[in-house]
């Protein structure tokens, strides 16, 4: 009898152990701690608590939490998708994509979403709908981000916000590539075709009087000074244009695509508060 009561502890207590070191983490958690609480997550998956899913999930709260959103999603692609309960399993696949779109890996993100789609095809959450669609605008794919943005208004009822895309604002992004080949032609342009202006008028101003000096350094016979101070400054100026030119439409698209998107969140959160 005494054996057997030894064994029973010698069994049941690394349990209890491991369920007052899993109360601890989490309470650590709840108080802000999470470095401290993913080591206690780490710890406990390291001597092999059962619930390792869980605990990773845990885990990557913990660096979400700390704004360390790939080490969050690096954590998740350890759990196992497809040996939980379609509870779990939801909640791996929330995160991984939260914590993708969060890191700015949009494609990503997006793809993860398509995953969520084809194994749990039941599930159905706000979120995963929004963010989807904010994938699709952040990866430019504005027709298809459309269509899901219909399917999303007709789907919580907003049917009064299905003209958005069409608003002239978030209908024209530039090309930057355009925007670059267009400067080394005819300088300044560019910048203006991204929609700044005047910094397309400083920098065809200054080109063209590099130009002009040129010309005239050539014309009263300054043939070095014009081939090296002149055109040597001139191509410079010329390169950096363009490649300014090309900096100038992504930061124009950026502001374009921050614009829509929080037009779209802000019509998310009331189709989230309808779920809730």
């Amino acid at each position: 009898m005494i054996r057997f009561y030894l064994i029973c502890t010698f069994l049941c207590a690394p349990f209890f152990i491991d369920a007052q070191s899993l109360m601890e983490a989490d309470s650590l958690f709840s108080q802000g701690e999470y470095l401290s609480a993913r080591v206690a997550y780490e710890r406990l998956i390291f001597n092999g608590y059962p619930d390792t899913n869980s605990l990773l999930l845990k885990k990557s709260y913990c660096l979400k939490a700390e704004g360390k959103f790939e080490e969050a999603y690096n954590t998740l692609l350890s759990a196992d998708f497809f040996q939980e309960p379609d509870s779990l399993k939801t909640k791996l696949y929330y995160e991984s994509v939260l914590n993708s779109f969060l890191m700015g890996k949009y494609d990503l993100s997006y793809n993860k979403i398509q995953e969520l789609h084809n194994y749990l095809p039941a599930v159905s959450m706000p979120m995963i709908d929004l963010l989807e669609i904010l994938n699709l605008n952040n990866q430019h794919k504005l027709k298809e981000a459309e269509e899901k943005f219909k399917q999303f208004v007709s789907k919580y009822q907003l049917s009064d916000q299905m003209d958005i895309y069409r608003q002239k604002k978030f209908t024209k992004l530039r090309n930057p590539e355009k925007a670059e080949s267009i400067s080394h032609f005819l300088p300044g342009i560019g910048q203006w075709y991204a929609g700044y202006p005047v910094r397309g008028i400083t920098s065809g101003l200054i080109q063209t009087g590099l130009l002009t000096f040129t010309a005239y350094s050539f014309l009263n016979g300054y043939y070095f000074g014009g081939a090296f101070t002149g055109m040597g400054t001139f191509y410079k100026f010329n390169n950096g244009g363009a490649r300014h030119a090309h900096y100038l439409a992504e930061k124009k698209n950026r502001k374009t695509i921050d614009r829509l998107n929080e037009e779209i969140k802000k019509i998310g959160a009331a189709a989230i508060r309808k779920k809730v």
